[in-house]
């Protein structure tokens, strides 16, 4: 098969690899579609630090089951599907108390186990969701969407007045998310210049430049002290000190990056003001497509660019440009 693989920091190479084949309790899926999200560039460039190198990257896989470690389970083969990327023990602690992607035996597709940027990649059977209703693109957005959705999970929005800060894909997914709890304020921001900008507009958010939000903040929320639930998907370390300046006292920042860079944090002015701070990462998959197969979220405009396997290092630059929202790679 091919394969993307990762060998360093801005270093990948498409090569041949033998074709994988599953064990018992696991999968091979033709990969159809996978998505690169904000963890994978810190891998590209090396902010964030992956389990191993060669690496094959990306974890927002949609395929077709070609083939199962084990015959009861063989009504899955030719079912197009998605897969969660945590592999997990099932057996300590964490597992037996609901927080299975807290598994301190975890591994995970496309960060620690090699991902679905080839031609076929393994998962477990236990790991997959069947989605024969969405489209290839609509698939591969399973995963990013469940990760919107949970950090709602941890901390159920409260308040009418929310502020997105990044219009990535996190930060348009969380937007969506957000739209759905009937906000009197729903804002996003990026900075003055952004190219997304038109983009946030033309999905009926309202759209504030970073450079005029306190204006904002004094004219429009509760006495100018901030919104009630602000997200951090800026996918930049600054990003947690804007949320912590826009949010009002007893709000809740969810803070949603994962750049790998060290964050500075005006902890004098988190305690004063009371804020929770809450991180989450990995979502209810069940929920995202559920949502998305009714309308609910909209993704396919998301898509800003698509390249072929072979075009793979050239998809990852691309992704790293202010105009795009998301690359999608198509082995």
């Amino acid at each position: 098969m091919r394969a993307a693989l990762l060998h360093s920091p801005r270093s990948i190479t498409i090569e041949e690899l033998p074709d994988p084949h599953p064990r018992r309790g696991w999968a091979k899926l033709r990969v159809l579609e996978v998505g690169i999200c904000g963890t994978d560039k810190a891998i590209y460039l090396g902010t964030y630090r992956p389990g191993k190198l060669p690496l094959i990257p990306g974890h927002e896989i949609a395929g077709i089951v070609e083939e199962i470690g084990e015959d009861e389970h063989e009504a899955l083969v030719g079912k197009k599907v998605t897969t969660e990327i945590n592999i997990t023990c099932g057996k300590c602690w964490f597992c037996r108390n609901d927080m299975e992607t807290h598994c301190p035996y975890r591994r995970a597709l496309g960060i620690s186990e090699n991902g679905g940027m080839a031609d076929y990649v393994l998962t477990p059977v236990e790991n997959l969701h069947v989605v024969e209703e969405l489209t290839p693109l609509q698939a591969s957005f399973v995963e990013p969407l469940a990760a919107a959705i949970q950090m709602t999970v941890m901390e159920r929005p409260r308040g009418k007045n929310f502020l997105v800060l990044g219009a990535g894909t996190i930060g348009l997914l969380a937007a969506h998310v957000l739209r759905l709890y009937s906000p009197e304020i729903l804002v996003v921001s990026v900075r003055e210049d952004s190219p997304k900008a038109e983009l946030v507009k033309s999905m009926g958010f309202e759209f504030i430049p970073v450079n005029e939000l306190e204006h904002f903040v004094k004219s429009e929320t509760p006495e100018g002290q901030g919104f009630d639930y602000v997200v951090e998907a800026t996918g930049a370390p600054e990003g947690l000190a804007l949320a912590l300046k826009f949010v009002r006292p007893r709000g809740v920042i969810a803070a949603k990056s994962t750049h790998g860079i060290a964050s500075e944090l005006d902890y004098t002015s988190l305690v004063v003001k009371e804020v929770k701070l809450v991180g989450s990462r990995c979502g209810p998959f069940k929920t995202a497509i559920d949502l998305i197969k009714r309308g609910k979220i909209e993704v396919d405009r998301l898509v800003t660019s698509k390249f072929d396997l072979e075009d793979v290092k050239e998809a990852f630059e691309v992704s790293l440009r202010r105009d795009q929202v998301k690359v999608h790679v198509i082995p």
